[in-house]
C-alpha cells in the first residue's frame, strides 16, 4: 500500500510540470470558449429549476424605476432620477420592443446580459488574473469565477437556501433588468483596462479605463468607490499622466449624472443646501438622500455591518471561513504583487466598508449581496490568490500579455465606438429630453414605484344601479404570465396629482385602493353613490401569484358617477 501510494504521488509530481506547461502553451481562445459554454450551460440549469415565471425572476423593484425612466426616454421625457441615468439610456430602444410594460422586454434585456455582458466578465477576470499571476492563474481564477457560485449553494444553511438561489442567484447572472449586473461588468471592464495601464502606459487604454469607470458610475454612481483601489494602484506606481487620461474618459459620465440630476431636480445636490432641498421638495422625494452617494455613505453604519456579519454567521456554515478566506487572499495578493494587493483590495475593501454598513443592506433578505454585486470578481480574485500562500517564491515579474486591441487604428476605432453608444448617445437623450409633467403624465409613482401609463389597459365600464361593471380583453405576454388588478378612487381626482416643481420634474402621484385581482376578465363593484374612478392595472412577479402584486403598468383612468 505504501510503495503503491508512493508511486501514485511520484506520477502526480511530474504530471503537474506536464499540465503546467500544456496550459502555457495552449492558445486561451481553445479553452475560454469551453468555459464560456460551460458559464452558459450551468446559468440554463439554474435558471430553469429555480421558481420563476417565464422569463421573470426575483427583481426586488428598482427594476421599474430603471426600466419606465428609459420608456419615457424614449419618448422625450425625463423621469425622476432617483437611479443613474446610463442603464435606463440604453434600455430605452430595448423598450421598443416592450413598450410601457417591461415584461415584454425581458426576453432582449436577459438575453443581453447572459449572452453579451456575461462572457466579457468571464474574460475580463481571466484578463486580470493573467496580468497579476500569469496564465495558468487566470485559467484558475476563471474556473473559480464560474464555480464559487454554485459552491455557495453548499455553503448555505436550510433556512438561506431559498433566499441564496432564488433572490441572490438570478441577478447575479443577469437574469434581471437590474443595472447591479451590468455595473460589475463595467467594472471589470474598467479593472482590467487599469492592470494593462499600470503594466503598459498608454493614452488609448487609460481614456478607455476611463470611459468603462465612467460607464459603472453612470449605471450606478454609488458603485463609483470601486474607484479607491484604481487611485491607490495608480499612485503606487506614480502614474500620473495615466491617471490624467483616466480623469478625461471619466468626464463623460460626470457631465451625463451632472445633467440628469440638475434637470431632474432643478438643482445639484451636491452643491444644495440639506434644509433648503427638504423645503423644495415633496415628502415622497426626499428620497433624494438615499439617490445622493455622499448623503448615502458619509455616515458609516458599525453597528450594520456587526449586524451582516453575525448573519453570515447564522445562515452559512461559518464566518470565520469568509473572514479567513478575505484576509488570506489579501495577504496572497501581498506576496504577488503590491500593484494588485491595493487595486483588488481597495477595490473589495472599500465595497465591505461603504455597503457594508449601509443601513438597507442585510443579509437577512440578501439585499446585500445583490448591493455589493460589483465587488464579488474582487472576491474570487482573493479565493484565487490563496495558492500565492504555499511556500516558495511568488514575487516573479509576469511579462504582460500581448494587447488584444490590435493597431492603434483599430483601437481608436473601439474607443470611438464605445464612447459614442455609452458617453454621446445617452448625453443626447437626456439633453433632448424633457422633465415629466402633469396634468396627464404618462407614468406615476405608485405605491413607491414609477409606473407608466399604458393607454390599451382601458376597461369597458357600464353602471347599472348601484353597480359598476368593468370588462377587458385580457392578453398574455409570451415572456410571462400576467394578472390583473382593479384599483378605485372617490378623490376629486382620482387619485392622481402632479405638484409642479421648479425647473424639475413634477411631482405625480397615484394613490387609489386596491379591490383585487379578478379570476376573470370582468369586475362587478358596488362603490355606492359618487363619482368614482377606475383604472385596470397589469401585475405580474416571479411566483406568479396574485397575493404579491407588483404592479407594472397602470391604465388611464376612467370615472363614472354612481347615482
Amino acid at each position: 500500500m505504501t510503495t503503491y501510494a508512493y508511486e501514485a504521488g511520484r506520477r502526480a509530481r511530474q504530471a503537474v510540470p506536464r499540465a503546467c506547461a500544456w496550459l502555457e502553451n495552449v492558445r486561451p481562445a481553445a479553452l475560454l470558449a469551453p468555459a464560456i459554454v460551460i458559464q452558459w450551460l450551468a446559468v440554463a440549469a439554474l435558471a430553469l429549476t429555480v421558481r420563476h415565471n417565464g422569463w421573470l425572476y426575483y427583481q426586488g423593484g428598482d427594476q421599474l424605476w430603471y426600466y419606465t425612466s428609459g420608456w419615457l426616454l424614449r419618448h422625450g421625457i425625463l423621469a425622476y432620477p432617483l437611479v443613474g441615468p446610463l442603464w435606463p439610456a440604453l434600455l430605452a430602444p430595448l423598450s421598443l420592443l416592450g413598450g410601457p410594460t417591461f415584461v415584454s422586454a425581458l426576453p432582449a434585456i436577459v438575453l443581453l446580459n447572459v449572452v453579451v455582458l456575461l462572457p466579457i466578465a468571464l474574460l475580463c477576470v481571466f484578463g486580470i488574473a493573467q496580468r497579476i499571476g500569469g496564465r495558468i492563474f487566470a485559467y484558475w481564477a476563471t474556473l473559480l469565477w464560474i464555480a464559487t457560485p454554485y459552491i455557495g449553494i453548499k455553503f448555505t444553511d436550510a433556512g438561506y437556501h431559498q433566499r441564496y438561489t432564488e433572490l441572490t442567484l438570478p441577478g447575479s447572472f443577469g437574469l434581471t433588468a437590474l443595472a447591479d449586473f451590468p455595473s460589475m461588468v463595467a467594472v471589470l471592464v474598467a479593472v482590467y483596462l487599469a492592470l494593462r495601464t499600470l503594466d503598459q502606459p498608454e493614452r488609448v487604454s487609460s481614456i478607455a479605463c476611463g470611459l468603462a469607470a465612467g460607464t459603472a458610475f453612470a449605471i450606478k454612481p454609488s458603485n463609483s468607490i470601486f474607484l479607491t483601489g484604481l487611485v491607490l494602484a495608480f499612485a503606487y506606481r506614480r502614474r500620473f499622466t495615466q491617471a490624467a487620461y483616466v480623469v478625461a474618459g471619466l468626464t463623460p459620465a460626470l457631465l451625463l449624472l451632472v445633467l440628469w440630476k440638475y434637470r431632474g431636480l432643478g438643482y445639484l445636490p451636491l452643491f444644495h443646501a440639506e434644509g433648503a432641498a427638504k423645503l423644495a421638495l415633496p415628502a415622497h422625494q426626499q428620497l433624494v438622500a438615499i439617490a445622493n452617494p455622499l448623503t448615502k455613505y458619509v455616515h458609516l453604519d458599525w453597528h450594520q455591518l456587526q449586524a451582516n456579519l453575525d448573519q453570515i454567521k447564522e445562515h452559512f456554515w461559518s464566518r470565520r471561513v469568509v473572514e479567513w478566506l478575505v484576509i488570506a487572499g489579501l495577504i496572497g495578493l501581498a506576496r504577488r504583487s503590491f500593484t494588485a494587493l491595493l487595486l483588488v483590495g481597495g477595490w473589495f475593501v472599500a465595497f465591505v466598508l461603504v455597503k457594508g454598513t449601509f443601513v438597507y443592506a442585510s443579509v437577512n433578505d440578501a439585499s446585500v449581496f445583490r448591493i455589493m454585486m460589483p465587488s464579488f470578481p474582487a472576491f474570487v480574485l482573493m479565493l484565487a490568490s490563496l495558492v500565492f500562500l504555499f511556500p516558495g517564491r511568488h514575487r516573479a515579474t509576469v511579462v504582460p500579455p500581448p494587447g488584444a486591441w490590435g493597431g492603434n487604428r483599430r483601437r481608436l476605432a473601439v474607443l470611438a465606438a464605445a464612447g459614442a453608444v455609452f458617453a454621446l448617445f445617452p448625453l443626447v437623450l437626456v439633453a433632448a429630453a424633457s422633465p415629466l409633467h402633469g396634468p396627464r403624465p404618462r407614468a406615476y409613482e405608485a405605491v413607491g414605484l414609477l409606473r407608466a401609463v399604458d393607454p390599451s389597459l382601458r376597461p369597458s365600464v357600464t353602471v347599472a344601479g348601484q353597480r359598476v361593471h368593468l370588462s377587458w380583453r385580457p392578453s398574455q405576454p409570451a415572456a410571462a404570465r400576467v394578472f390583473y388588478r382593479i384599483w378605485r378612487s372617490g378623490a376629486p381626482t382620482g387619485g392622481a396629482t402632479c405638484t409642479p416643481i421648479p425647473h424639475g420634474v413634477a411631482d405625480c402621484e397615484l394613490a387609489m385602493d386596491d379591490l383585487g385581482a379578478p379570476a376573470s376578465a370582468s369586475f362587478t363593484d358596488a362603490p355606492g353613490p359618487g363619482r368614482w374612478t377606475y383604472r385596470l392595472v397589469l401585475a405580474a412577479n416571479w411566483l406568479d401569484s396574485a397575493l404579491y402584486g407588483d404592479v407594472v403598468a397602470v391604465g388611464p383612468p376612467v370615472t363614472v358617477l354612481v347615482g
